[in-house]
């Protein structure tokens, strides 16, 4: 029984933790955003002054010229579902040619590697919740 609950508690606290991330992202100027995004980076990637102000306008950038993110995917035709992926491709790829342009070779391969782990976790992340899902 106490095990059990112990599972319960753990489980509420997760979705607590996802509300308030999403609560915190939702309040913030796509500025704050982008500024504290940067200042992770630099922290992450020991970039200079320089850097780190290009950085800041290029994320600042990203964020005022985001797409809207549909209420409800499930409810996208296939074309539109087609646009959205192609616009978001053509997005990271031109985030990957500038960040190319301000970083130097090693702060960009580990920038690039950075980018590899967190996508395998996301992805490990939605695998676990369709599974629990089914």
């Amino acid at each position: 029984m106490a095990l059990t609950t112990f599972a319960i508690t753990a489980q509420n606290k997760n979705q607590d933790r996802k509300e308030n991330r999403s609560q915190l992202r939702e309040n913030l100027t796509p500025e704050q955003r982008a500024e504290l995004h940067a200042k992770k980076m630099t922290l992450d990637l020991n970039l200079n002054e320089t850097q780190q102000a290009q950085v800041n306008q290029l994320l600042l950038d990203m964020e005022k010229n985001k797409p809207e993110r549909p209420e409800n995917r499930k409810e996208m035709t296939d074309a539109q579902k087609f646009e959205a992926k192609n616009t978001m491709l053509d997005r990271r790829i031109a985030m990957k040619k500038e960040m190319k342009k301000i970083l130097t070779e090693e702060q960009f391969t580990k920038w690039e590697n950075g980018k590899q782990r967190q996508e395998r976790r996301f992805k490990n992340k939605k695998r676990k919740e369709n599974r629990s899902e089914d």
